[in-house]
């Protein structure tokens, strides 16, 4: 039966729409021959990643896989992903894929340049010897104080606490002055550990400068103990867990 002029226009349009589509889709990404060669990688590398859709960034060569309000950035090649803040580096061992986080990496490093360069003559130090840890501690923090409650454990094993200090009252920042200040320094800070009163002292004090430390290494929460090489464990962990992480 001959369609109707109405009918065929009708069906050229239909025609015409499933041409379009299957030629340009929804968008010039897919003409990007470099979608479909991330959607088979990142199900390679991820096997069990969902996402909605792969399409271009504003940055030349850098995509965005997207699931939901989720979005991770790769580049063309899939060699490097960024995620979370964090740009990790793909490797191909074997039949798998690993990720090396250059971020932590870098920042492992920056936080051990920094920590290097302070002396012990400007902290509050326990103990001797050639493996320490550097602990961002506040005196009036419960926890802080338990880690202080430690302290002979890390000395048994010949292990140095270097402590930074965050002074965030002028009533803590005179306490700890007064400590610093005091003829038998480590004594006084322990009596302020415990929640005792020590008398009052001024001197020249680094006790400022622990302030910027702390700002430079980027952490606000106490304790935060800092290994060697500059990781960093967040808040307290047992002496055994803490060495143990130090012999890894």
């Amino acid at each position: 039966m001959q369609k109707s002029p109405k009918s065929l226009n009708r069906f050229i349009f239909l025609i015409f729409i499933a041409f379009y589509q299957s030629t340009v889709g929804f968008g010039n990404d897919s003409r990007d021959e470099n979608i479909v060669f991330l959607e088979k990688k990142v199900r390679e590398i991820i096997p069990a990643y969902r996402f909605d859709r792969i399409q271009k960034s504003p940055i030349d060569n850098i995509y965005e896989i997207i699931f939901g309000s989720e979005i991770i950035y790769i580049t063309a090649d899939a060699k490097f992903i960024f995620e979370g803040g964090n740009l990790q580096k793909v490797i191909k061992e074997n039949d798998s894929y690993v990720f090396e986080n250059l971020t932590k990496k870098l920042s492992l490093l920056g936080r051990k340049n920094i920590l290097d360069k302070i002396s012990d003559s400007e902290l509050f130090i326990y103990g001797k010897g050639n493996k320490y840890i550097n602990v961002i501690t506040d005196i009036d923090c419960p926890y802080c104080q338990k880690f202080h409650n430690d302290i002979s454990v890390y000395k048994n094993f010949n292990i140095k606490v270097r402590y930074i200090v965050i002074a965030n009252k002028d009533d803590s920042k005179n306490r700890l002055v007064s400590a610093w200040c005091s003829a038998d320094r480590n004594k006084s800070f322990s009596l302020l550990k415990k929640g005792k009163k020590i008398p009052k002292k001024d001197c020249d004090n680094p006790i400022e400068q622990h302030q910027i430390y702390v700002n430079s290494l980027g952490v606000n929460s106490t304790p935060s103990i800092f290994l060697s090489d500059g990781t960093l464990i967040l808040g307290y962990e047992t002496p055994e867990n803490v060495i143990g992480k130090m012999k890894n």
